[in-house]
Protein backbone atom coordinates (compact mmCIF):
# COMPACT_ATOMS: atom_id res chain seq x y z
CA UNK A 1 0.00 0.00 0.00
CA UNK A 2 0.93 3.49 -0.70
CA UNK A 3 0.97 4.84 2.78
CA UNK A 4 3.33 2.36 3.91
CA UNK A 5 5.38 2.94 1.08
CA UNK A 6 5.42 6.85 2.27
CA UNK A 7 6.39 5.73 5.62
CA UNK A 8 8.99 3.32 4.82
CA UNK A 9 10.78 5.96 3.01
CA UNK A 10 10.41 8.60 5.92
CA UNK A 11 11.45 5.84 8.16
CA UNK A 12 14.98 4.71 6.08
CA UNK A 13 15.59 8.37 5.38
CA UNK A 14 18.68 10.46 7.14
CA UNK A 15 18.07 11.85 10.49
CA UNK A 16 19.76 15.74 10.95
CA UNK A 17 21.40 15.16 14.19
CA UNK A 18 19.19 17.69 16.14
CA UNK A 19 15.06 17.04 16.05
CA UNK A 20 13.42 15.22 14.38
CA UNK A 21 13.90 16.11 10.61
CA UNK A 22 14.69 13.62 7.61
CA UNK A 23 16.01 13.92 4.75
CA UNK A 24 14.59 11.94 2.12
CA UNK A 25 14.98 11.49 -1.41
CA UNK A 26 12.67 14.33 -3.53
CA UNK A 27 12.15 11.91 -6.67
CA UNK A 28 11.18 8.91 -4.35
CA UNK A 29 8.72 10.90 -2.39
CA UNK A 30 7.13 12.72 -5.27
CA UNK A 31 6.89 9.28 -6.30
CA UNK A 32 4.60 8.29 -4.14
CA UNK A 33 2.78 11.23 -3.88
CA UNK A 34 1.59 11.36 -7.23
CA UNK A 35 0.79 7.15 -6.68
CA UNK A 36 -1.01 8.56 -4.50
CA UNK A 37 -3.17 11.33 -6.34
CA UNK A 38 -4.02 8.65 -8.76
CA UNK A 39 -4.44 5.73 -6.83
CA UNK A 40 -6.23 7.19 -3.88
CA UNK A 41 -9.26 9.07 -6.06
CA UNK A 42 -9.60 6.00 -7.36
CA UNK A 43 -9.60 4.05 -4.40
CA UNK A 44 -12.52 6.52 -2.53
CA UNK A 45 -14.48 6.45 -5.62
CA UNK A 46 -14.52 2.63 -5.23
CA UNK A 47 -15.06 3.38 -1.57
CA UNK A 48 -18.01 5.16 -2.29
CA UNK A 49 -19.34 2.88 -4.69
CA UNK A 50 -19.29 0.24 -2.19
CA UNK A 51 -21.05 2.54 0.55
CA UNK A 52 -23.67 3.14 -2.14
CA UNK A 53 -24.30 -0.42 -3.34
CA UNK A 54 -24.85 -1.12 1.00
CA UNK A 55 -26.97 1.95 0.96
CA UNK A 56 -28.35 0.67 -2.00
CA UNK A 57 -28.90 -3.08 -0.83
CA UNK A 58 -29.82 -2.08 2.70
CA UNK A 59 -32.75 -0.29 1.32
CA UNK A 60 -33.84 -3.04 -0.86
CA UNK A 61 -33.50 -5.25 2.52
CA UNK A 62 -35.78 -3.11 4.17
CA UNK A 63 -38.23 -2.53 1.43
CA UNK A 64 -38.58 -6.15 1.46
CA UNK A 65 -38.44 -6.56 5.38
CA UNK A 66 -41.26 -3.80 5.34
CA UNK A 67 -43.21 -5.68 2.34
CA UNK A 68 -43.37 -8.83 4.01
CA UNK A 69 -44.40 -7.33 7.43
CA UNK A 70 -47.41 -5.39 5.41
CA UNK A 71 -48.09 -8.90 3.51
CA UNK A 72 -47.76 -10.80 7.35
CA UNK A 73 -49.99 -8.23 8.97
CA UNK A 74 -52.73 -8.22 5.77
CA UNK A 75 -52.48 -12.11 6.20
CA UNK A 76 -53.02 -11.87 9.87
CA UNK A 77 -56.38 -9.08 9.30
CA UNK A 78 -57.69 -11.51 6.39
CA UNK A 79 -57.46 -14.63 9.22
CA UNK A 80 -58.87 -12.78 11.98
CA UNK A 81 -61.48 -11.04 9.77
CA UNK A 82 -62.70 -14.66 8.43
CA UNK A 83 -62.53 -15.99 11.96
CA UNK A 84 -64.85 -12.94 13.07
CA UNK A 85 -66.59 -13.68 9.61
CA UNK A 86 -67.07 -17.50 10.87
CA UNK A 87 -67.87 -16.50 14.42
CA UNK A 88 -70.71 -13.75 13.08
CA UNK A 89 -72.42 -16.57 10.60
CA UNK A 90 -71.99 -19.58 13.67
CA UNK A 91 -74.16 -16.88 15.96
CA UNK A 92 -76.39 -16.03 13.03
CA UNK A 93 -77.53 -20.31 12.57
CA UNK A 94 -77.93 -20.39 15.93
CA UNK A 95 -80.15 -17.88 16.29
CA UNK A 96 -82.25 -18.97 13.39
CA UNK A 97 -82.14 -22.94 14.76
CA UNK A 98 -83.47 -21.30 18.01
CA UNK A 99 -86.60 -18.98 16.20
CA UNK A 100 -86.82 -22.34 14.32
CA UNK A 101 -87.60 -24.31 17.31
CA UNK A 102 -89.70 -21.91 19.04
CA UNK A 103 -91.62 -21.32 16.11
CA UNK A 104 -91.87 -25.35 15.64
CA UNK A 105 -92.77 -26.05 18.76
CA UNK A 106 -95.69 -22.75 18.80
CA UNK A 107 -96.95 -24.41 15.32
CA UNK A 108 -96.96 -28.07 17.45
CA UNK A 109 -98.97 -26.52 20.37
CA UNK A 110 -101.07 -25.00 17.77
CA UNK A 111 -101.96 -27.99 16.11
CA UNK A 112 -102.41 -30.00 19.12
CA UNK A 113 -104.82 -27.63 20.90
CA UNK A 114 -106.79 -28.02 17.22
CA UNK A 115 -106.73 -31.53 17.27
CA UNK A 116 -108.15 -31.11 20.60
CA UNK A 117 -110.61 -29.12 19.63
CA UNK A 118 -112.04 -31.78 16.74
CA UNK A 119 -111.87 -34.46 18.37
CA UNK A 120 -113.43 -32.45 22.06
CA UNK A 121 -116.57 -31.50 18.78
CA UNK A 122 -116.57 -35.32 17.33
CA UNK A 123 -116.90 -36.36 20.62
CA UNK A 124 -119.49 -34.36 21.86
CA UNK A 125 -121.03 -34.98 18.41
CA UNK A 126 -120.47 -39.18 18.77
CA UNK A 127 -122.67 -38.57 21.97
CA UNK A 128 -125.41 -36.51 20.35
CA UNK A 129 -125.71 -38.94 17.83
CA UNK A 130 -125.28 -42.00 20.07
CA UNK A 131 -128.14 -40.31 22.18
CA UNK A 132 -130.56 -40.26 19.44
CA UNK A 133 -129.69 -43.69 18.41
CA UNK A 134 -130.31 -45.20 21.67
CA UNK A 135 -133.96 -42.64 21.73
CA UNK A 136 -134.47 -43.97 18.56
CA UNK A 137 -134.08 -47.83 19.63
CA UNK A 138 -136.28 -47.14 23.16
CA UNK A 139 -139.16 -46.11 21.18
CA UNK A 140 -139.04 -48.89 19.07
CA UNK A 141 -138.94 -50.73 21.72
CA UNK A 142 -141.61 -49.25 23.57
CA UNK A 143 -144.12 -49.93 21.19
CA UNK A 144 -144.11 -52.86 20.70
CA UNK A 145 -143.75 -55.59 17.45
CA UNK A 146 -144.67 -53.73 14.37
CA UNK A 147 -148.19 -55.92 12.69
CA UNK A 148 -147.92 -55.51 8.70
CA UNK A 149 -151.31 -56.84 6.89
CA UNK A 150 -149.94 -58.53 3.56
CA UNK A 151 -153.67 -58.12 2.31
CA UNK A 152 -153.19 -54.68 2.15
CA UNK A 153 -152.99 -52.18 -0.41
CA UNK A 154 -152.88 -48.79 2.08
CA UNK A 155 -149.28 -48.82 1.80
Amino acid sequence: MLVDRLEALVNGASRFPIGSKVIIDEREALDVLDLMRTTVPEEIKQARRLNQDREKILAQAQSEANRVVTQAQDRAERIVSDDNITQQAEDRARQILDRARREAEDVRHGADDYAMDMLSRLDAEVQRIQGSVRNAIDAMNSQGPVVVDEGSDDI
